[in-house]
């Protein structure tokens, strides 16, 4: 599944899925997401260019995952991201097989490197052209919230995935 971290408070779910939730239903259809979510790409999009790179992709997810902010993915941090964010992409959850200087760490250096055949970037990718553009993003994101496919987030499929998107 597809996700990205940091936890928050549950009074700050529901905030923000009132943020989002515009007509008051307590569902988020794709309309609404958009509209809200829009605002978040920029916290991605560290050139401010409008598209998001590989590297400024790998380096947001690397650093959301990163919850102790020491530069590294730990084995917990990793299992967390295989576990959430990007275990369909890769063949194991071994943290062995990308840590290249065997420090037990993944490095930003190697996180990149380790994916660079893997298919997470071109899954947000939709018109393949080498650059998420924000539509791609929010949808991309917005299928992947939503677990069971019915075209709408719940409050359950919004909190386990928003603390990984909004900062």
């Amino acid at each position: 599944m597809l996700a990205v971290l940091f936890l928050t408070s549950s009074v700050g779910f529901a905030q923000v899925f009132g943020d989002f939730d515009s007509n008051m239903d307590n569902s988020i259809d794709r309309d609404e997401f958009n509209s809200v979510y829009s605002n978040n790409f920029s916290n991605w999009d560290a050139n401010a260019d409008g598209n998001l790179e590989d590297r400024e992709f790998y380096e947001t997810t690397f650093n959301r995952l990163d919850t102790d902010m020491d530069g590294y993915l730990g084995q917990t941090e990793w299992g967390d991201g295989y576990d959430d964010v990007f275990g369909d992409y890769l063949g194991t959850r071994d943290l062995g097989q990308f840590d290249i200087d065997g420090d037990n760490m993944i490095s930003s250096d190697e996180y990149y490197n380790g994916f660079a055949d893997s298919d997470f970037y071109r899954s947000y990718d939709a018109n393949s052209d080498s650059s998420i553009d924000p539509d791609e993003f929010n949808e991309t994101v917005f299928n992947s919230w939503d677990e069971n496919g019915d075209g709408i987030l719940d409050n359950t499929e919004f909190d386990m995935y928003s603390s990984r998107y909004i900062d």
